[in-house]
């Protein structure tokens, strides 16, 4: 199964929809912290003390799998700059590689206390820093 399978998503009319997909996250999170007690790596207490080193290893992991679906994005792009002939992408399959990323990426703010207001402001806040860098020749 995969997205093109899905006919129907949920409806968040009037709702932020960053927040909708931070809470989506916390509830499947919390499905498969079961899985990750059986594999000895589930860390308890959220947000995440960034100074224990077991803790840190789980932060890790989360950033790997980010990193790990996001190659897996890459690799659905199949042109090469020497060939001659085009080849079609498969956009679907792309943009759920994408979709995991996010989950990942998400998973791993929840752990780390950020929720999508703070979330928000860091994202508007390095915004800020990049246009200084880019007005200032930094």
């Amino acid at each position: 199964m995969n997205i093109t399978d899905i006919k129907e998503i949920m409806k968040v009319d009037g709702e932020d929809k960053l927040d909708v997909i931070f809470a989506v996250q916390k509830k499947l999170k919390e499905k498969y912290d079961c899985i990750e007690r059986m594999k000895g790596i589930y860390v308890p207490v959220l947000p995440i003390d960034v100074n224990i080193c077991r803790n840190q290893e789980y932060l890790k992991s989360l950033c790997y799998r980010v990193i790990a679906e996001l190659v897996e994005a890459t690799e659905t792009l199949k042109n090469k700059a020497w060939k001659q002939s085009e080849v079609l992408t498969d956009t679907d399959h792309l943009e759920e590689e994408l979709a995991d990323a996010l989950h990942f990426f998400i998973e791993l703010c929840i752990s780390l206390g950020i929720d999508s207001q703070k979330l928000f402001e860091l994202y508007f806040k390095k915004s800020e820093v990049n246009k200084w860098r880019q007005a200032t020749l930094y």
